[in-house]
């Protein structure tokens, strides 16, 4: 056995997160699958939300965000896939993170670069910050509920019988690929679009008052 460090350690609860989820994550359980007692992963983590910022850095860190293309659209879309994939891959992760209320050095960069891509968009600052605020949410929530979906049972077809358009929802292939795309560029188009409009709206009226 290896020397115990906080890269094991990371690895092993990331490989239990994937495993058990979020209800058998646990310091026992990273303690069983690294072949050493609870009582040793304290020299190394002071506790449950310690070790859930070791997850989160690592799955982070595994995959690196492409550098900027200078595309303030694009680069916000990558940064959206990046989630989506991070999600896909480690379900529980995000919501340990949730759970514990875990900021590390990691995720904060990745806050500051969605907020700073939305700033090279042309519209004003606070309009920015705006739709950057509120593009996250969604996109997070979107990606959640998309999980959610993937890992819940379709409801019996005999609750269906009489909702037709239900039942072809539920029957239906989708391509979540696509379906993620056009909600999120949609979502960036139409934000960018409804802001930059209402500040040209505003500006007549400021025009105005300045020449009273």
């Amino acid at each position: 056995m290896g020397e115990l460090d906080t890269d094991r350690i990371a690895a092993a609860a990331v490989a239990v997160a994937d495993e058990r989820g979020v209800g058998g994550f646990t310091m026992r359980a990273v303690a069983e699958t690294l072949d050493v007692t609870p009582m040793a992963l304290y020299h190394h983590v002071a506790d449950k939300a310690a070790l859930v910022a070791l997850v989160v850095d690592r799955v982070i860190n595994e995959r690196p965000l492409p550098p900027p293309s200078g595309e303030w659209q694009n680069d916000l879309w990558e940064m959206a896939c990046w989630v989506r994939h991070a999600t896909i891959a480690h379900p529980a992760v995000s919501q340990l993170r949730r759970i514990h209320q875990v900021w590390t050095p990691t995720v904060l960069p990745m806050t500051e670069r969605w907020f700073s891509v939305w700033q090279q968009s042309g519209l004003e600052f606070d309009d920015a910050m705006l739709a950057a605020a509120t593009s996250s949410m969604a996109i997070v929530g979107l990606v959640e509920e998309e999980q959610l979906f993937r890992e819940m049972a379709h409801p019996d077809d005999g609750l269906l019988d009489w909702l037709p358009n239900t039942r072809l929802a539920f029957h239906r292939a989708p391509d979540r690929d696509r379906e993620f795309e056009l909600v999120v560029r949609s979502l960036i188009e139409g934000l960018h679009h409804r802001l930059a409009r209402e500040a040209g709206d505003r500006r007549p009226a400021h025009r105005a008052a300045g020449s009273q």
